[in-house]
């Protein structure tokens, strides 16, 4: 009885110990703050840098000063892509009625800005019922977007970088 006592007691105080450490954990979410995807559990240190040049989908210029202040999820996207950007787009409308209310916001980088004008932006957003106030459509220059999708959001990776030299490739990923 005493040893099952003990052993009760062991297995309570190790789930405890667990939970705890767990729980302390748990209480911050990872970041990535580098190309090789390691998660990072410490506080916050990278930080995505002033930038200028774009445009949303109301024809309104578009920087980083729209962003500052307000939690956000950053994307890059093209509105003629039929592999992953539909499936994307629609998890991000999970998102934008789940932070209904809240400051958060959403920012789609067009990685086909040529094509992806505000107009098209525009549409692209009506149809699916995205709300300009809160969810950005954003186009620009290549090299600014490309810029930011490779050196402040991590969102390339080394296996395409090599095709990205040539004149008519770009940048399609699903990390967010």
């Amino acid at each position: 009885m005493v040893r099952a006592s003990l052993s009760l007691l062991g297995l309570v105080l190790l789930v405890a110990v667990g939970v705890f450490a767990w729980s302390s954990r748990a209480s911050a979410l990872p970041y990535y703050s580098g190309r090789d995807f390691t998660p990072n559990w410490s506080p916050v240190a990278h930080r995505v840098g002033a930038f200028s040049g774009l445009t949303d989908q109301r024809g309104q210029a578009f920087g980083s000063e729209v962003l500052d202040g307000h939690v956000y999820v950053a994307s890059f996207i093209f509105t003629r892509c039929s592999l992953v950007c539909p499936v994307l787009v629609k998890q991000l409308t999970r998102v934008q009625e789940a932070t209904q209310g809240t400051d958060a916001r959403i920012v789609s980088y067009s990685v086909t800005p040529d094509v992806d004008t505000p107009d098209v932006l525009k549409e692209f957003g009506a149809a699916r019922h995205i709300d300009p106030s809160r969810w950005h459509l954003v186009t620009g220059s290549k090299p600014t977007i490309y810029g930011l999708a490779r050196n402040a959001y991590f969102a390339d990776d080394e296996r395409i970088t090599a095709s990205l030299d040539e004149p008519d490739a770009f940048l399609h990923t699903e990390k967010l």
